[in-house]
């Protein structure tokens, strides 16, 4: 016999992924920060498969996380609602609306041991009455009450659950979740039944069952004898103007500090060394026992650029740090509850880029690593937000290692030249985010979080996500970087990249004022953006043709490896866009520099 397809829904932020993981044993993306869930997730459970659904706050199906969401609950056998305990009028508005459709439910209240430690608690028993479905409260976190959610899925109960007798014609044959959707005035069961609700249906609902939600959490909740002030007190001043500043400033420059001072700068440095020094020659030496040296093959693996020697110091040396870095800091900024709060604030000033405060992820991360930043863009909610922010990441946002070398090569030539670079890259970072706000179709989406609780990090979750989202990139990154060190040796056996260099030379000089060597900076860029930075050490330059050639090199395509993501991400047909776009605007604004520019 079939197992039973169970589906997990629930909110943003309640730990449903984290119930999913304790049931299957299977971890899934635990996270505060709304958008990061956008793919289902499945398991087995004994002989029942669980699907992880991303959060969503209804089944009006206006988000694609919405749409999945219903396609999942449309084939569910149990479905298992998480809400959070300490938010539970919030989240019964939904808990309604899978009642409302029929849907066999369980009710799971997580956090117990938050609304434990607030103080409050919850009449579990006169809920379970009021609603007619089971309900437990648990902890996913510490384990509390798990085994009683087990035992009512492994019950196997057939459990119904009565729904509204919804004025809809027999004859239409819409199931309780079709009917729900049907007053919620959805577009693909309207066309279904050719007939639209009445005008307004949808709110008339909404505050129907947004009445009856609070009506239940009066009656089943229990004040706190104690007061937690403190915590609307720092979030006042999270949001506040002044105090967000603050905060943003010191968390985003710690971020960046340990980014790209400390990894980038050290840790990748060191990790350069020992790779070069000690696990590249093993390589070498044994390729060279099984594959005859200097043959096409042997060049291709361990060349200039092979497969082996440049493919994997770029993943282990250069990349593997900065990810486990990077998720580690952003599993603690998502535990703390802190990072919904710096999206809130930033959303300010971001819908003037035609984002909102979501996009503080890719773009942040886009000085550390554009590469990986350009696959974080996919947490944002639509093409168009997802399309801007690759475009900025591309275009105008240097990586930590070609910043270090920039920064190395204006430190010497006075703060004019350094304003005037610094000045270039945030004016055009903020006037390319406005045209493309102002030409691209559509409308930035309005950030709508839920701030969860400040709490101090649980470190064994923190450590779970970090472990689960290096393995997801690398799982993900390795083929590109691949790809992309096997396409840049064939260009270096084949003679294309010299035949380059002596065609670009020569325009360089003439359109930026650079020695037509420097050719061989802007094609080493291509393949790692500090390469081509370093290049202009040796070069002798002026201090004008040091700013105008950090800037165009600034602006100039980004390294192969962001390159083949960006065509994943966003298609061929973008993506080359994207990356010709990122060509015309170095050289326009790079010949505009050389020809006004400071002297």
């Amino acid at each position: 016999m079939a197992g039973r397809r169970i589906v997990l829904v629930g909110n943003p932020n309640v730990g449903k992924s984290f119930v999913f993981q304790r049931l299957t044993g299977h971890y899934v993306e635990v996270s505060n920060f709304p958008g990061t869930t956008v793919q289902l997730v499945e398991g087995d459970y004994r002989d029942d498969r669980i699907v992880d659904t991303p959060g969503v706050y209804g089944l009006s199906r206006l988000t694609d996380e919405e749409k999945i969401t219903v396609d999942a609950l449309a084939n569910a056998d149990l479905t298992v609602n998480v809400v959070d305990g300490t938010r539970l009028s919030r989240d019964l508005f939904m808990t309604l609306q899978l009642l409302d459709a029929g849907l066999p439910v369980i009710l799971v209240i997580n956090m117990m041991d938050e609304v434990e430690k607030q103080g409050f608690t919850i009449d579990t028993a006169l809920l379970e009455d009021l609603l007619n479905v089971p309900v437990v409260g648990i902890s996913a976190v510490t384990g509390q009450n798990l085994s009683v959610l087990r035992s009512l899925i492994d019950s196997k109960t057939r459990l119904t659950t009565p729904g509204i007798e919804w004025e809809t014609p027999e004859s239409w044959h819409l199931t309780g979740l079709q009917s729900v959707l049907w007053h919620e005035e959805d577009e693909i069961i309207s066309r279904q039944v050719a007939q639209r609700t009445s005008k307004g249906m949808r709110e008339i609902h909404y505050i129907n069952r947004r009445i009856r939600a609070d009506d239940i959490a009066t009656k089943v909740w229990r004040e706190p004898s104690v007061s937690y002030e403190w915590r609307e007190r720092m979030d006042r001043w999270l949001l506040s103007p002044v105090g967000g500043m603050i905060a943003a400033v010191g968390v985003l420059g710690a971020i960046y500090y340990f980014l790209g001072r400390v990894v980038a700068g050290t840790v990748v440095g060191w990790m350069e060394q020992f790779l070069t020094r000690f696990v590249l020659p093993v390589a070498v030496k044994f390729i060279s026992s099984i594959i005859f040296p200097h043959t096409w093959l042997y060049e291709l693996l361990v060349g200039p650029y092979g497969i082996i020697s440049a493919g994997l110091l770029y993943i282990v040396a250069l990349l593997l740090p900065l990810v486990t870095a990077f998720y580690l800091l952003l599993a603690v900024l998502e535990d703390t509850g802190y990072l919904p709060r710096l999206a809130t604030w930033l959303d300010r000033w971001f819908l003037r880029l035609g984002l909102n405060g979501r996009a503080v992820i890719p773009l942040v991360l886009g000085f550390g690593c554009v590469t990986m930043a350009t696959l974080t863009t996919r947490a944002l909610e639509t093409q168009r937000e997802q399309t801007i922010a690759t475009i900025l990441l591309a275009w105008t946002i240097p990586c930590s290692a070609q910043m270090g070398i920039i920064v190395g090569l204006l430190s010497g030539l006075g703060i004019q030249f350094a304003l005037v670079y610094m000045l270039t890259i945030l004016g055009l970072f903020i006037g390319i985010g406005t045209i493309l706000d102002k030409t691209l179709p559509g409308q930035p989406v309005p950030l709508l979080l839920d701030l969860p609780n400040l709490r101090y990090p649980n470190w064994s979750n923190v450590l779970w996500k970090t472990r689960a989202k290096i393995w997801e990139f690398l799982r993900e990154a390795w083929p590109l970087f691949v790809v992309g060190a096997g396409l840049i040796q064939l260009g270096e056996m084949s003679g294309i990249l010299e035949a380059m260099d002596r065609i670009v030379g020569p325009f360089l000089q003439y359109w930026l004022g650079l020695p037509p060597s420097s050719a061989q900076s802007f094609l080493l860029g291509f393949i790692r953006r500090d390469f081509g930075a370093a290049g202009f050490y040796t070069m002798g330059l002026t201090p004008h043709q040091i700013v105008t050639g950090a800037i165009t090199l600034t602006l100039f395509v980004p390294c192969v490896a962001s390159t083949l993501v960006i065509l994943k991400e966003r298609g061929w047909r973008d993506g080359f866009l994207i990356w010709a776009g990122s060509i015309v605007l170095a050289l326009l604004v790079g010949g505009f520099m050389a020809r006004l520019g400071p002297v």
